[in-house]
């Protein structure tokens, strides 16, 4: 498994999406997984690292908070690159997020604390679990932001970052020096891209990482419903390897994580 510098970050290129341990994932007439206990979770992601996928991504409303826990009781805490995002707007919502973050995860600290899903102006938006909120645009987030900023002081997060569908909001923080990495979805039919065409979305991202910022990408397979293509959408994703650090895929079991390792290593080579 290759590795990469992203933020700052030393991590695997392969990013283990937790989403599929408690949701199910998949074309619509073959929906399925969402069943792993975090025990299971656990192990899996304990094996995932020791194959040499080290780099795991969570958020306060995927459910998986508990796996993640489970698989830092199997490895040593500075071995693993944890993510955690939190739709988290002013900045008492900021402080309590990185505090849920640290006390759920049990983890002294978040490597990479994203401010998540920020659209390019005010939304009503559904979380994970269907609850309708506001999401606030960046501006609307620089409570939050400032929270991050005093916790990665405290070494309570090792990177800020901001994950977004829309290509609008990925030109608005290229400037931002205070975001170190940004995530976005990326496909092979452009699923996910709220603004722009896929040409505007790979240039954006392009641009980011030319500006020094960590780049990793999220959706490649649309969250499953394009499982049965997964590879050519997997290949289709890393052949943006010059400007993509790290590509984020759902992952259920040990032998998704070992197909994808072989995919990465035939692709990248």
């Amino acid at each position: 498994m290759q590795t990469a510098n992203l933020g700052g970050l030393r991590v695997s290129r392969l990013c283990f999406g937790t989403e599929p341990f408690n949701f199910k994932k998949g074309p619509d007439d073959d929906m399925r997984q969402g069943d792993k206990t975090p025990v299971q979770g656990g192990e899996i992601l304990a094996e995932a690292s020791r194959l040499g996928v080290y780099m795991w991504d969570t958020s306060d409303d995927y459910g998986t908070h508990p796996h993640v826990r489970e698989g830092l009781k199997w490895v040593k805490r500075s071995s693993v690159v944890v993510a955690d995002k939190s739709n988290a707007a002013t900045y008492e919502e900021g402080i309590k997020a990185v505090d849920f973050a640290c006390k759920d995860l049990g983890t002294e600290y978040i490597d990479i604390m994203f401010l998540h899903i920020v659209p390019p102006r005010p939304i009503q938006r559904k979380d994970a679990h269907d609850r309708t909120y506001i999401s606030q645009d960046f501006k609307g987030r620089k409570g939050t932001l400032e929270a991050y900023m005093e916790a990665r002081d405290l070494g309570r997060i090792k990177k800020i970052a901001l994950s977004t569908h829309s290509t609008d909001t990925l030109r608005q923080i290229v400037d931002e020096p205070e975001i170190d990495i940004v995530c976005a979805p990326l496909n092979m039919k452009g699923t996910y891209v709220d603004d722009g065409t896929q040409q505007m979305r790979l240039d954006a991202l392009k641009a980011l990482h030319d500006a020094g910022k960590g780049v990793y990408v999220i959706k490649i397979l649309a969250a499953g419903r394009y499982r049965e293509m997964g590879d050519d959408c997997i290949r289709y994703a890393l052949g943006y390897h010059d400007f993509i650090d790290a590509w984020n895929i759902g992952m259920y079991d040990v032998t998704d994580v070992k197909h994808n390792i072989t995919l990465f290593a035939d692709t990248l080579r």
